[in-house]
């Protein structure tokens, strides 16, 4: 969710009248991110529920107050090989997501962020899958003066059980939509 955010901020503060994807590198084998892998597993263990649970409202904490202490937990959760996935199947990776991030959270002052889980499987003991509806609601200040910015994303986010800890592997967007000033500047995915 904040990792997508962070993207779209970045097109609001320049007044862009489309998303500014071009910060993104393309896989060579990307594949459109827009159909969700079909969930199935049992839940995961009530006690790995809530550190999942706690690490998005980690990602909110660090969205609306982007001290450089909340950023360095966020960024903490995303697995070396992170990789995010956006609608039409680009691909970026870890440190290009935390390197623009950094950079897009610096203008930006949010007011509400929430994550609400449609599904959390867990296909093996070491590997659990969200599907996340997050939204982010803000301004920046731009040139042109302050607008009001409403993301919202459905994800499918893969979490992995790396040395003790819970860290975010994946990130595919299956739907974004991007307002600005209430007007829808993005709508993908289905």
């Amino acid at each position: 969710m904040f990792v997508r955010t962070g993207a779209l901020l970045a097109c609001a503060a320049l007044s862009c009248t489309g998303l500014a994807l071009a910060q993104t590198s393309p896989a060579p084998s990307a594949s459109p991110a827009a159909a969700a892998t079909p969930l199935t597993g049992p839940s995961p263990a009530p006690a790995i529920t809530k550190a999942i649970t706690d690490d998005y409202a980690l990602t909110c904490k660090g969205t609306l107050d982007p001290t450089d202490d909340n950023l360095t937990k966020i960024f903490a959760l995303l697995a070396p090989e992170y990789v995010n996935v956006d609608t039409k199947g680009t691909q970026t990776k870890r440190d290009e997501v935390i390197a623009t991030a950094k950079q897009q959270l610096k203008t930006f002052h949010g007011t509400d962020c929430s994550n609400n889980f449609d599904a959390m499987v867990a296909p093996d003991a070491n590997t659990v899958i969200v599907i996340n509806n997050g939204n982010v609601v803000g301004d920046v200040q731009a040139p042109d003066g302050k607008h009001d910015i409403d993301v919202t994303t459905k994800t499918q986010d893969t979490w992995k059980l790396e040395n003790g800890s819970w860290l975010q592997t994946e990130s595919k967007d299956l739907h974004v939509t991007f307002k600005v000033d209430g007007n829808v500047m993005q709508d993908t995915g289905n």
